[in-house]
């Protein structure tokens, strides 16, 4: 699939590492599914629909697939591809409405009411397998992901994450730094430097600050001690794909439920927000305009340093 990975960072070349690494993982699936060595049948939209219809599990899972479809048709000849693409793009486009209906309800759906647990419960099951940890290096290492996740729920961005020092890290050229994600040994604690995520084009780089004193600090302070990591290593050496396996297999073990990033990011999000949102959704309707109106034109924060 070089080729395949040439051709899109040819026709993309803005994109991250991860996300075309993605893309190319998605492609290899669809030809696995169908059992070629190339990926000429691509150009018949309708059997593939059948067949990822079929078999390429979940909506948003289909939705992955068609979504590298049309990105590689695109970049390998966007005219002659042309009808399929906008085939492809209906296909993808469907999905992601269906995704957005089901947010828009704010009710979690049947799926993940399977696998959502409260703060409290994530916070126990994390401490029930902190106690197996000992002796095995996979499961300290997964004990100290979901810590870091309960605490700073961000996406698989822990995966291939990079331990430096404050000078390594400063030396760095601005492409390398936004290169990858980095845990950064302060003098007041840690550096948690997320810089190659989803949203980096949006957001940027998103840096979280651990103060010396707290209790994910001495987390990380006896995980680099105990497996004895030094500057410059990287220190959980796993995919994002195979990070998400690696949840998933430790909840399912202590718990029985399929604790994902994404599902932390639900629980943490939901315990915070839920209740204001609930609360704001109520008092927008009493006043006749949308959550959207009010955020929008009411909701004002008082100017600072204005002269009486």
């Amino acid at each position: 699939m070089e080729s395949v990975k040439q051709a899109i960072h040819a026709y993309r070349p803005q994109l991250k590492e991860s996300s075309l690494k993605q893309y190319v993982f998605q492609l290899g699936k669809i030809q696995k599914m169908f059992g070629e060595t190339d990926l000429e049948f691509l150009d018949h939209p309708e059997p593939v629909h059948e067949m990822v219809s079929t078999q390429g599990g979940h909506y948003t899972s289909q939705k992955n697939l068609y979504s590298a479809i049309v990105m590689y048709l695109k970049s390998i000849d966007p005219l002659r591809y042309a009808v399929s693409i906008t085939v492809y793009e209906t296909y993808r486009n469907d999905l992601r409405d269906k995704y957005n209906e089901e947010q828009d309800t704010g009710v979690i759906t049947d799926k993940q009411a399977k696998n959502f647990i409260t703060v409290d419960e994530l916070k126990e099951f994390i401490q029930t397998m902190k106690k197996d940890i000992k002796g095995n290096d996979q499961l300290h290492m997964v004990y100290v992901m979901f810590e870091i996740l309960s605490r700073h729920p961000l996406r698989n961005d822990l995966a291939g994450m990079k331990y430096l020092t404050q000078a390594k890290y400063s030396k760095l050229s601005d492409e390398l730094q936004a290169s990858r994600n980095y845990l950064v040994k302060a003098e007041g604690g840690f550096i948690l430097i997320d810089a190659d995520h989803k949203t980096a084009k949006t957001h940027g780089t998103i840096k979280i600050q651990i103060d010396k004193d707290t209790e994910l600090a001495k987390i990380l302070r006896s995980y680099l001690r105990v497996l004895e990591y030094k500057g410059g290593d990287t220190i959980f050496p796993i995919t994002p794909n195979y990070m998400s396996q690696l949840l998933i297999k430790a909840s399912d073990k202590y718990i029985g439920k399929n604790i994902s990033t994404t599902m932390i990011r639900k629980i943490i999000s939901s315990d915070k927000f839920l209740g204001a949102k609930e609360d704001q959704i109520q008092h927008a309707q009493q006043l006749g305009h949308s959550v959207q109106t009010e955020n929008q034109i009411y909701i004002k924060k008082k100017q600072e340093n204005v002269p009486e």
